[in-house]
């Protein structure tokens, strides 16, 4: 056999050498390594393909196309100018960045300038620019394509006009994978990144009932602003969080950062304690796979103190318990809610006598004046002699004939002072067409006689009396004794009807109002009737307290808690079951069951001062705002409203009664200004006894049960707004998604998860 030539021995060493290189390159190489690579800052460049025939071109590439959801993406652009574009350029190009939807951007480093180089057949100078993209949701996202514009003059001359161009360059694809669910632990929140975690304290020596700040460090590559707070719980301390402060670092290819959560400590008891290892779970992008960033354990000296509560079985004074009175407290509110249908048709009824009375008055009234009209005659119009004189005569005559037209028309003298009101006036009162012509007529010639300078010849003065008398009479018998009375009749009977229609309103609306009260969610509120549970034997629940009660004595709280919710159960509207329950449990130390008890039994009892002076010792959480119970007798408020709006009532019925029968006196003024005194204090105690029963009303309160940081949108991926701890109270206002917008105790409003929480008044309570 032939020896093989040089070349191909050559050719065989040399691919020995590669695949040996090769072998030891994958040995040596940490797994990680090409899953952490980015690419280059100049990457874009061995991509495009440049247009030669542009004085500028423009290009934009993301590296990669398919990620993780808060993986990041690094989009590069490429500005890329012509020997002749640079030298002809007057001032700097416009870059219109693309509209990002679904991702969040940082600009990332510097600007790269590149040497001058062929690209596509032309030679051109290259600026890349970079931007790392991280997106907030799975899917498929459209990056826009980003737009350049720049200005060129159209010779040498320095004079030439600038002509502009517009230059476009590519749009991306990129798909955006959810996080897988194989692997995922159960305390994950959301964070995405490649992060490690460390924890200190900002003292080594502590005393109890003195705060301290624990701070937990999580740093790395990733979106840190995104990171969610961890949840922190020890034994040996109650918990609050406190601040987050974050840092990004963007000046090299990757983003990174820290983020820094505090947390107030307040030690419960005295020794040597520790801070256990904490665990932040993530999900490493590059490895697909979920990780832990652990922290290293601290030793703390915990000195005696006695600002804690109290714990198992020390000698520290605790709350006193409550002499329990063996019955349910129920309000006089609850013991009215079987009155609210006849309590309703009373307050609704309650006008219906004064406007009857006022109706009848009117109706009376007109009547009286229509009888007494045509009872007059005619001798009340007879003028009587006062004078010899013609004109005295004449102009007498006229005015008691328009004077007894007025009393008989029921109007003012002074609505019959010219002809046409005396024409309008009385056919509007239904006298005919030739009884008003006559008594204008009439009218005419003593106006004549009376007030001319030359007197004419007049009738006789008893016929003058006997044709006023005739007119009157007439006037009676077409205005007054037919068109007047029906007219009254059809007033008197709408007047009824009116009445008939206020009173079936009245009676209507009772039933609703009822049912209004009636579908008023049910809360511990003192205002509200609470369906009465199963109650046990009596005897059997005697027995249950007693034991709870003596557990308390030997300082054994957890187990006296445990009782006194059993007890609870049975009777939910017991303030001193709700009172005790609350501070056995906070003596052993559980935070949330003393905060649902105490809120409960105070929103029964809101006067109580041993209630609220228990509240006072709640976390700030607990306090004010949506957890603030205010002391009003909402009961006492609504009965004083009742009696003062039926006492106005009766007051202006009675005012009313005595001046039909003419008493007017000082002590009707009197009535009138008490009658409306009370209408005005029945409305203000109504309207505050309505506020009191808002604010006591337990419907959609809720307690955390755990630390929690709050967020600005439903998702472990929005903005914190800062923690909230164990045992704050909150207030729901929306809900998504398994997510509840709430308003906080200190006025703040945000998100926390549905099941970080637990209802004030739902029964199935924490024991």
């Amino acid at each position: 056999m032939s020896r093989p030539s040089l070349f191909c021995q050559a050719r065989v060493r040399r691919h020995v050498r590669c695949a040996l290189a090769l072998l030891t390159g994958l040995a040596t190489q940490s797994p990680a390594a090409p899953l952490h690579a980015q690419p280059s800052p100049t990457a874009i460049l061995d991509r495009l393909q440049a247009n030669g025939n542009r004085p500028i071109d423009f290009h934009a590439a993301t590296f990669p196309d398919t990620v993780y959801v808060g993986q990041q993406v690094t989009y590069q652009v490429a500005v890329l100018l012509s020997e002749s574009a640079r030298a002809r350029l007057r001032r700097n190009p416009e870059f219109l960045p693309p509209e990002l939807r679904g991702l969040l951007a940082y600009e990332l480093g510097t600007p790269r300038r590149v040497a001058p180089r062929s690209y596509g057949g032309g030679t051109f100078e290259a600026h890349v620019f970079q931007r790392a993209l991280f997106a907030v949701a799975p899917g498929t996202l459209m990056v826009p394509a980003p737009q350049l514009s720049y200005t060129l003059p159209q010779s040498s001359s320095y004079f030439s006009r600038e002509e502009r161009y517009i230059v476009r360059a590519e749009s991306a694809q990129l798909v955006v994978k959810p996080l897988p669910d194989a692997g995922r632990p159960q305390d994950y929140t959301g964070a995405v990144g490649v992060l490690r975690a460390s924890v200190k304290l900002d003292s080594s020596t502590a005393r109890v009932g003195d705060p301290l700040v624990l701070t937990m460090r999580v740093d790395g590559t990733g979106n840190v602003k995104l990171l969610p707070r961890p949840v922190l719980e020890v034994s040996w301390a109650s918990t609050v969080p406190g601040t987050e402060r974050v840092s990004v670092d963007t000046s090299g290819a990757m983003v990174r950062g820290y983020k820094e959560f505090d947390w107030i400590l307040t030690p419960a008891q005295a020794g040597s304690v520790e801070v256990p290892t904490l665990r932040y779970s993530y999900f490493d992008p590059y490895r697909g796979e979920y990780a832990y960033a652990e922290t290293a354990p601290s030793a703390l000296s915990v000195d005696d103190g006695t600002l804690a509560t109290a714990a198992e079985g020390d000698n520290l004074s605790v709350v006193p318990l409550r002499e329990w009175r063996g019955a349910a407290t129920v309000s006089l509110a609850v013991q009215l809610a079987t009155w609210r249908v006849p309590l309703a048709g009373l307050l609704l009824l309650a006008p219906l006598p004064w406007l009857a009375i006022m109706i009848g008055g009117r109706v009376g009234g007109a009547r009286r004046a229509r009888n007494a009209t045509a009872g007059g005659g005619g001798s009340a119009a007879a003028p009587r002699v006062v004078s010899d004189d013609a004109g005295d005569h004449a102009r007498y005559t006229r005015r008691t004939l328009l004077g007894a037209l007025a009393q008989r028309l029921n109007v003012s003298p002074q609505e019959l002072v010219s002809r046409r009101d005396v024409e309008r006036t009385v056919r509007r009162r239904g006298v005919t067409r030739d009884t008003t012509k006559a008594l204008l007529t009439l009218l005419d010639a003593l106006a004549e006689q009376g007030f001319s300078d030359v007197p004419g010849q007049l009738a006789g003065r008893a016929d003058l009396t006997t044709r006023a008398d005739a007119l009157l009479a007439r006037i009676d018998t077409e205005a007054v004794t037919h068109a007047r009375a029906i007219r009254s009749a059809r007033h008197a009977q709408a007047r009824f009807a009116l009445f008939i229609a206020l009173g079936a309103a009245a009676f209507a609306a009772v039933p609703r109002v009822s049912a209004a009260l009636q579908s008023t969610p049910t809360t511990s509120t003192p205002v509200q009737a609470i369906p009465a549970p199963s109650v046990p034997d009596r005897g059997a629940l005697e027995a249950t307290v007693t034991r709870a009660t003596a557990l308390y004595a030997q300082r054994q709280y957890s187990r006296s808690a445990e009782l006194f919710a059993e007890a609870v159960d049975a009777r939910p509207t017991d303030a001193d079951l709700l009172a005790n329950w609350g501070a056995a449990a906070w003596a052993a130390g559980d935070t949330v069951s003393a905060v649902i008890a105490w809120q409960r039994a105070a929103r029964l009892e809101p006067v109580a001062v041993d209630l609220q002076e228990r509240l006072t010792s709640l976390p700030a959480g607990a306090r004010g705002g949506v957890a603030e119970v205010p002391m009003i007798p909402v009961p006492a408020l609504v009965l004083a409203s009742i009696a003062a709006w039926l006492l106005g009532w009766i007051l202006l019925a009675v005012v009313r009664v005595r001046r039909r029968r003419g008493n007017a006196s000082t002590w009707m003024g009197f009535a009138s200004s008490a009658a409306v005194f009370a209408l005005l204090l029945a409305v203000g105690t109504g309207a505050a006894a309505a506020w009191g029963f808002r604010e006591l009303d337990a419907t959609g309160v809720l307690v955390v049960r755990r630390p929690e940081t709050m967020r600005t949108a439903p998702g472990n991926d929005a903005n914190a707004m800062g923690g909230v701890a164990t045992g704050d109270v909150v207030r729901v206002e929306d809900a998504a998604e398994g997510w509840l917008k709430v308003l906080h105790a200190d006025g703040r409003r945000g998100w926390l998860p549905a099941g970080r929480t637990i209802p004030l008044v739902s029964p199935a309570v924490s024991r």
